[in-house]
Formats: C-alpha cells, sequence, structure tokens
C-alpha cells in the first residue's frame, strides 16, 4: 500500500469496514456514540432525582374556579400529596413498583414535585381534588379581590 492511499480521504470504502487503522477507528466511533446514547436514555428519568419530569399539567380558569389537570400515569392515589396556598399549589408523589419473575426481582422507586403557580388568588382551604384514570385535577375557587369603593371628594374653597 502506498503512503498516500493511508491517508483517510483515499480509503477504499470496502477497505475501510475490515480491521485497518480508520476501519477500526470508524467502528469504535459508532460503539461509543451508540453506548452514549443508551447511556442518556437510561439515566434521562432519574436526571435531578426526578424520574417524573414529563408529568403534563395545565391550568385553566373556568368560571369561579382554576383548574389545575395533572397526567400521571401509574401512581395511586394514596401516594400523592397536595399542598395549596392563595397562589400556588405543590403536588408531590411517589411510585413504587416490584416485578418478580423466575429468576428475578425487579424494584422501581421514584419521587416527584411540583410547584405550579396559579394565575389568580384562590382559597386553599375549599380545594378539591379528583384522580381517576391516571389524571389528577384539583378545582380551586377563585378568592373574591375586594373591590374598593370610591368616593369624590369635595373640595372647599375659601370664601371671597
Amino acid at each position: 500500500m502506498r503512503e498516500d492511499e493511508r491517508l483517510p480521504q483515499n480509503i477504499n470504502r470496502r477497505a475501510a469496514g475490515e480491521i485497518s487503522p480508520y476501519g477500526l477507528w470508524g467502528q469504535l466511533e459508532r460503539m461509543h456514540r451508540e453506548m452514549n446514547r443508551l447511556f442518556e436514555e437510561t439515566i434521562a428519568p432519574f436526571r435531578d432525582g426526578n424520574m417524573f419530569a414529563t408529568f403534563r399539567h395545565s391550568v385553566e380558569e373556568e368560571g369561579a374556579n382554576i383548574i389545575v389537570s395533572m397526567e400521571m400515569p401509574e401512581i395511586e392515589a394514596r401516594n400523592v400529596e397536595i399542598d395549596a396556598a392563595e397562589n400556588y399549589i405543590t403536588i408531590k408523589a411517589q411510585h413504587k413498583e416490584e416485578r418478580t419473575g423466575d429468576e428475578f426481582t425487579e424494584r422501581r422507586f421514584g419521587r416527584f414535585q411540583s410547584t405550579i403557580p396559579l394565575p389568580k388568588k384562590v382559597l386553599p382551604e375549599a380545594a378539591e381534588a379528583n384522580y381517576e384514570n391516571g389524571i389528577l385535577q384539583i378545582r380551586l375557587p377563585k378568592k373574591e379581590e375586594k373591590r374598593e369603593d370610591t368616593f369624590r371628594i369635595n373640595v372647599k374653597r375659601p370664601p371671597h
């Protein structure tokens, strides 16, 4: 093989797949990319200690209420906690699962916490929550905004 034939731009594509310095490097590069991809897919759910980072939610105003809905599949209602204040709610949940096969036991555990700001002040003591088919729905009555009455004040003028 001539010296210039060993340069990467001059390598025959067929020869590049064989065990040669350039073919081996390409295979190692592909293997490295694949391992990185698999590693990222594996750790993505646990990044920042949050297994449920992808729970979607919505906040809507419906008449005299604020409705917060959150998709929480595979979570049991007894493992959900909700704390409410006038202008936000905090939802906490945990998931425990254990599968046992003939030769193995698999355990999964994760925690979730999300604080959601509300568009209006609410009455947290009157809030109600319902969990059905993996959907958590929280109904929070809006707090009545006190309307301040305004009065016209006459300006007294000194007599002339």
